[in-house]
Order: structure tokens, then sequence, then C-alpha cells
């Protein structure tokens, strides 16, 4: 396939923005404490994945709870690509406010997709730098397929009785123009028994992309000690999971990751002595993972020649030890690098701007976007066969770019544009990408 730069347009058609069931304040973390936020967002966009894209976003912030968001959407492109979501945050079990609740659902079809994976028959390479998807292969060795692509999670949360929620359960961060003014949900100390959210998180999940299916358990223990996990600028992040398929229903085989995410959050504008001033943060992140069960298997037959047919317990290559995307290596495709390990260093410094190209006009003035963001970034990765220090870090891939964030609705919209040495590419999506 040939590289030319990609880009996106976003089109902004009509966002509506009402205030609906308006009740009074009762001490509770419901949707009495504020009014229910609605908005619609008809867009357009370029991708080298899916080509022209036209779709609606819908955004619901309040609606059985206070601090609840619900969002959904769908897409519909030009390569055929039918694409549909819905997501829930910040919802908590009523009778057992301790417990969140977070489901994500996804599903449609694609028309094609570039998959950086060997076929079944050339699977097994004596040397793992010929392998489609390794550190050295060549951005031109995938397959291309169709089909559809189901993917579901749901995420049990229990907040931890320390820091932050020791005693707030129900939190209430006060925003004005878009911007946290006080009720922060953490950074305000190192020590996890004074600052933060702490949670136990476990999380079942079933992918199947084409013929690639999964399914299994993610277990976590994460530490937000952000100030705001929408958009932090001070603080921290911390993030320590173990995923597994256990080989249920239709997967592929069963596989083992473990992941640590570290993430902080530097306040420049505070560094610099004017804590008044519009927000400047410094977000740097670690992340590596490895794959324990990468050189384990199954035998499941043999061939003609009586050669032993193993299946190894590896997972899919959307998922577990990959790099490039929307998150990591921004200049890359999707996926484009995936082995047993890996590991990944980002550093964004991101600029809240005084002009909101939204307040020109009356018209635009109500679409409820409280303000524009300016990000540059730089990112190194490297997948391997290996989880090993000196592997990792030896011809590691590289990514640099810039980007702009919208803030509406609770919610970040992102488009980044960044080069490397396979060339330019622009993302689009939403939530920072750490």
């Amino acid at each position: 396939m040939k590289n030319y730069s990609k880009y996106f347009l976003l089109i902004l058609l009509f966002i509506y923005n009402s205030n609906l069931l308006p009740q009074s304040t009762n001490g509770s973390n419901t949707a009495g404490d504020q009014n229910v936020i609605t908005s619609i967002l008809p867009f357009a966009l370029y991708s080298e994945i899916f080509g022209w894209a036209a779709g609606g976003f819908v955004g619901i912030q309040g609606l059985a709870q206070k601090n609840m968001s619900l969002y959904m959407g769908g897409l519909i492109s030009t390569n055929g690509t039918k694409y549909g979501f819905l997501q829930i945050r910040e919802f908590y079990v009523p009778f057992f406010p301790r417990l969140y609740i977070t489901p994500d659902i996804l599903g449609g079809y694609f028309g094609v997709l570039n998959i950086y994976k060997d076929p079944p028959a050339t699977l097994m390479q004596d040397d793992p730098k010929l392998r489609a998807g390794s550190n050295d292969s060549d951005k031109n060795d995938y397959m291309e397929v169709s089909g559809s692509d189901q993917w579901y999670e749901l995420k049990f949360r229990f907040l931890l009785p320390i820091g932050h929620g020791k005693d707030q359960i129900y939190f209430s961060p006060q925003l004005e123009n878009g911007i946290l003014k006080s009720g922060e949900m953490g950074g305000t100390h190192w020590n996890p028994f004074i600052s933060g959210r702490t949670f136990i998180d476990i999380k079942p999940f079933y992918r199947k992309r084409v013929a690639f299916a999964t399914n299994g358990i993610d277990f976590a223990l994460t530490r937000e000690n952000t100030d705001f996990y929408v958009n932090p600028t001070r603080g921290s992040f911390q993030k320590v999971a173990f995923r597994r398929d256990f080989g249920w229903f239709d997967t592929m085989s069963p596989w083992s990751v473990i992941e640590t995410d570290l993430r902080w959050y530097l306040p420049i504008h505070e560094f610099t002595g004017n804590k008044n001033s519009l927000p400047k943060v410094l977000a740097l992140d670690f992340w590596t993972i490895n794959t324990p069960t990468w050189d384990s298997y199954s035998v499941i037959g043999s061939d003609l020649s009586g050669i032993v047919i193993k299946q190894y317990h590896r997972p899919p290559p959307y998922t577990g030890a990959y790099l490039g995307g929307r998150y990591r290596l921004r200049a890359y495709y999707e996926g484009r690098f995936n082995d047993r390990a890996a590991i990944y260093y980002g550093a964004e410094y991101r600029q809240i701007i005084s002009w909101n190209a939204f307040n020109l006009w009356s018209v635009t003035e109500k679409l409820n976007v409280h303000w524009l963001q300016l990000a540059v970034f730089a990112e190194l990765g490297r997948v391997a066969p290996e989880w090993k220090i000196s592997t990792l870090h030896t011809d590691m891939k590289w990514s640099a770019g810039g980007g702009l964030r919208i803030f509406m609705n609770n919610l970040i919209l992102r488009i980044d544009g960044a080069f490397g040495k396979e060339g330019f590419y622009t993302q689009m999506f939403v939530d920072h990408a750490f």
C-alpha cells in the first residue's frame, strides 16, 4: 500500500445542548445535583483505515447520577466500514456505591483492514525478525482482511477506602469554563493512603475480529492520583494488570500477559509562578508488557509428513504487546508492531489557549465547547521476542507530532498528526493518549 500523507477533516455540523429534568439538591451523588446535559455531534472525517466516513456522536452527562456519562455513536465509510459504540463512565451501584460498573460495547463491519500477522501456514519463522509485525518487519508485510468486529467489555471497579476514596465516595469536581477549580480527585500527595483513588478492577472481555477471537478476564490494581481524570493537570497514574484468556468459547488459544502503565502530570504553569494562568501540562508515560505464555503451545495434530502442528498460546495481534495507532507510536498504523514484549516512552506538552474559535459566532457559542488545547509530543517504543532491557532499548521506533484537543460535555476530542520513519499519519479519537 502506498503511504500518502493522511489527514482528517472534522466538520462540526450541529450540537444540541439542552438542560433536562432539573431537580433539587438532596446531598447524594445523583442527577438531582445538576441538570442532564446532552450534546449531539454529526461529523465527517478521512483516514487511511476507513477512507471517507460520516457519522454521529451523542454524549449525555448526569443521566441517572451526577458524574455518570453516557457516550454512543457510529460511522459509515466509503470502504464499506460500519461501526457503532456505547460507553458508560462513572456509574456506581446505588446500594453499594464503592462499586463502579463501566460497560464498553463496539461492533460493526470493516471493509478493509491491515493485519500485521503472518498467514497460518507461515506462522513459525526460525528468525523472529522475519515475522510480520516484528520490530524489523517491512511495513508492507501484512494481510488485508474484511469482516465483522465485535468488542465487549464490562469493567467492575471497587474503590478502596484509602486516599481520597476513604471519606469521599461521591466526587463533585467544580469546573469553570471547563477548567477544574475545586473538588479534585487526587494529585495532592504521593502517598496512596493520603491522596488519589485506588481501584481493584475486574474486566471480563470478548473480542472477535473476523477469525481472530479472544475472551477472558483482565485483573488490575489502578491508582488514579490526578486532580481530574478527564483532563489531568497534576498528579500521577499507576496500573499493574494481569490479563488472561482461559481458552473458553471460540478463542484462538489461551494466553496471559502482564502489563504496567505509569504516568506523571507536571503543572508547568504552577512551576513558573503563575498558578492562575491557563493550564500548561507536561504529561509523561511509561508502559511495558510481557507475554509469559508466548512459547507455550498445545499439540493439535500433525501434517501428512508427520510434523507436529503446534498451537502457540499467544494473543491476537490487536491485543497484548503491540504498538502503533491511537495511543502509542501514533505515526504508525494500528497494531503495526506486535510481538511477545513491548516497551514505550511518551512525553506530551499540553497548553489550553485563550482563543476559542467556537466563540466567534452566536451559533457556535451554543456548541458547549469550553476550550481548545494545543499539544506537541514525542514517543519511543519497541516490540521484541523477549522481555529484556537491552533488547527493548535497541533499534527503537520513534514518533513525533502535534495535535488539537477539544473539550466538550466532560469529554476530550483528540486530533493528532505524527511523523516517523514510515511517513506521516493522522489519528482522531476521544480522550488523551495517556
